[in-house]
């Protein structure tokens, strides 16, 4: 443990000047005090709910901490079966490759609202903890700690089952050959991998071979299953990696056939609270602290739910001409820090600043209309801000996460709906689409606010059919 390293790196979260000391002391007290495995793959999301704090607030804390090099994050697939996490180490650019859990025999895709998770662990230039040091890790409960998201609850899925049905587990030196003695029942075995996320499908028979020869790579097994004598059969492993890795040999936890069906649809686990992909890219902090995070330049990422919020100033041209160029720009420049910090509060990001208008995501319907009910009275509340009116517009769909001129834009229906409906709007009117109106919180939140919804039928400049939009009237 380092403690000066540490308490240098917080000097500089805390000169960002957006935590209090107390969550600062807590949170060093945390880093310092926590067993390994709590600083080994850490949810902010369930910090929050320890320390006391909102959901943004942890978010934040911990993207602050990684930018001073006391945390470290890494992006990983969940498959939905078991949750195991399966590693991206070229970060969000590596999403788009298609995955496959080796332990349930299922293809994963990685989509950023729902099985995409970001975790945080102890950077080991902060405090050492053993899991920065694999070979010193107790091959099986480590091990299965390494293989699995540590937002599945220790006690669900596959876990209680592998640990006390383990045959027995060994290491296997890197580039190495080794042989090794099968005396198991019949039945259906699995050899895994956890530091590979790779998985041997073994099926013991009597009468079966008696040796079976396979080879370990770094994402597979070669062959992935074999036939072997359930008396006593000799395997042989060819290790094609470069490290050592530990072996466990356990009952198939997957109650399927030898030739399973690939139609067949296994189980979801459930998962504790976890930063899901898209939350993190909604983030303000994210986009500030990690421009050169960026999705991949071919296809982008498939998101099925995004919130997308536009704004436009009323009548900026003739505040021009009525204060003068210097005055006006003046006001438009603190216009745009005064939506970034309501998108920020309400936890959003501004995506794009386009002339006089601002696009915005959020990860909910019910946190881009919270903004867009405080953009108003923001503004207000600046010196000259009664020269300001803002027209705004929400739809809510399914996007595409794009990398364009080196920052991470939208593209889409749900992004075009969200422009169009933003131009139907007046001084200080939100017009959002009927879907998002009845998205859950969103209609009480608009009565708290004194707006009148008004239902209409529009049509939208290059949207083939009409639209259902509520047009929200400002408060009298």
């Amino acid at each position: 443990m380092e403690d000066s390293s540490l308490a240098a790196r917080l000097e500089e979260v805390r000169t960002a000047g957006v935590f209090p000391e107390d969550v600062l002391e807590r949170f060093s007290a945390f880093i310092n005090q926590e067993p390994d495995e709590r600083l080994y793959r850490m949810s902010p999301l369930r910090y929050a709910a320890e320390a006391g704090l909102e959901e943004r607030e942890a978010i934040d804390l911990f993207l602050h901490s990684t930018r001073a090099g006391i945390l470290e994050f890494t992006w990983g697939v969940l498959c939905p079966a078991c949750a195991a996490f399966l590693t991206t180490p070229g970060g969000i650019r590596s999403l788009v490759r298609k995955r496959h859990c080796a332990l349930c025999q299922v293809p994963v895709s990685g989509r950023l609202d729902e099985n995409v998770e970001v975790a945080f662990t102890v950077s080991p230039t902060v405090r050492r903890i053993r899991f920065h040091a694999p070979g010193t890790l107790d091959p099986l409960q480590d091990g299965l700690t390494r293989f699995f998201s540590t937002s599945l609850a220790s006690n669900s899925g596959f876990r209680p089952i592998i640990t006390p049905g383990l045959c027995s587990q060994g290491r296997l030196a890197p580039d190495a050959t080794e042989f090794g003695v099968l005396s198991v029942e019949p039945g259906r075995y699995v050899l895994l991998s956890p530091d590979t996320h790779t998985a041997l499908r073994i099926f013991a028979r009597p009468g079966g071979p008696g040796q079976a020869d396979v080879e370990l790579l770094d994402h597979s097994f070669i062959p992935d299953r074999v036939v072997v004598d359930s008396g006593q059969a000799r395997l042989r492993i060819a290790s094609r990696v470069n490290r050592e890795v530990w072996l466990l040999l356990f009952p198939d936890p997957v109650p399927l056939p030898e030739d399973r069906p690939a139609d067949v649809v296994m189980p979801a686990q459930a998962l504790l609270p976890f930063l899901s992909g898209k939350r993190l890219l909604t983030s303000q902090a994210f986009r500030d602290l990690f421009r050169t995070e960026s999705v991949p330049g071919e296809g982008g990422l498939e998101l099925r739910n995004l919130t997308v919020l536009f704004t436009d100033l009323k009548g900026s041209t003739e505040m021009y001409e009525r204060l003068g160029d210097l005055r006006a720009f003046s006001l438009v420049r603190e216009h745009f820090q005064s939506l970034q910090q309501v998108v920020a509060k309400s936890g959003g990001a501004v995506v794009k600043n386009i002339g006089d208008a601002i696009m915005a995501s959020f990860c909910e319907p019910a946190e881009g209309m919270k903004a867009a009910l405080a953009m108003n009275r923001s503004l207000q509340e600046l010196p000259g801000g009664h020269h300001m009116s803002l027209k705004i517009g929400l739809h809510a769909g399914p996007c595409i996460a794009v990398d364009l001129n080196d920052r991470l834009d939208y593209f889409g229906r749900t992004v075009n709906v969200a422009a169009r409906v933003q131009g139907l709007a007046g001084a200080r009117e939100i017009v959002c689409t009927e879907t998002l109106f009845e998205s859950p919180g969103v209609a009480g939140a608009c009565g708290a606010a004194g707006r009148t919804p008004r239902h209409e039928n529009a049509a939208l400049r290059g949207i083939a059919d009409s639209v259902p939009i509520v047009r929200l009237m400002p408060p009298t």
